[in-house]
């Protein structure tokens, strides 16, 4: 008997090995998202890029104010947010939008989904003083526009080309004050043979520096990888 009960102290020692091995490897947030931020909403065919005022707080809740032809609308309450490995999520009842962030990111961001969209969402720390009576100005300001001094065309991959392979994808990604795009992110992808031409496209990118941010600034690109079947040339479109 002694035999399969050294088995078993062995199974179990073996299987509490890998729940601590599994807990040392779960990402641990550096982030504290309870504030208020000034974020960007990208990826909507019908509205495009949206101004939001996010409110996060300590008790879960969250809300948010809308840019709206310069008029700032006023809060309205979101669900409740909850962090998992890292991951913050809650949803915005209105749209249907469900936003995820990785709070191992330097500022808030990171995608939103439906049922048939997806886009990015990136903030950065707004005031106290931040309010939905706040001028638009004011929030410009906290969020500066990226203006690109020059942005590189993915390459179509030859094999993509010999396969005739068209696809999509979105990236959303940060610019430091001397206008290099860093940590990038692929939030959409329709195939995998896409992935290095986009990222290797953003890192010759360069957007117009500025020397006093404090925060690095999120931004968003869309390729759409496309087959000119007349000519025969492949194209990519932003």
């Amino acid at each position: 008997m002694r035999a399969p009960a050294l088995f078993a102290a062995l199974l179990l020692g073996a299987c509490f090995a890998t729940q601590v091995h599994a807990r040392k490897n779960r990402a641990v947030p550096t982030l504290d998202p309870v504030g208020t931020w000034t974020c960007v909403v990208y990826g909507h065919p019908a509205f495009g890029d949206e101004l939001v005022l996010l409110d996060v707080a300590r008790d879960g809740t969250v809300r948010a104010a809308h840019d709206r032809d310069g008029e700032i609308s006023p809060w309205v309450g979101l669900t409740s947010w909850y962090v998992d490995d890292a991951t913050m999520t809650f949803t915005d009842p209105h749209s249907g939008r469900a936003y995820e962030a990785d709070l191992t990111f330097e500022t808030l961001g990171g995608r939103w989904r439906t049922p048939t969209l997806l886009g990015g969402w990136w903030c950065s720390r707004g005031g106290d003083d931040f309010a939905p009576k706040a001028e638009k100005a004011k929030l410009e300001s906290a969020m500066p526009p990226l203006l690109p001094s020059f942005t590189a065309t993915p390459i179509y991959p030859i094999k993509a080309i010999r396969d005739a392979k068209q696809g999509r994808a979105m990236s959303c990604f940060f610019v430091d004050a001397d206008g290099n795009v860093v940590q990038p992110e692929i939030v959409e992808l329709s195939d995998e043979i896409f992935r290095a031409p986009i990222l290797n496209a953003l890192a010759r990118s360069r957007y117009q520096p500025l020397p006093h941010a404090q925060a690095l600034r999120p931004g968003c690109r869309s390729f759409l990888f496309r087959l000119e079947p007349l000519a025969g040339d492949a194209s990519v479109l932003e």
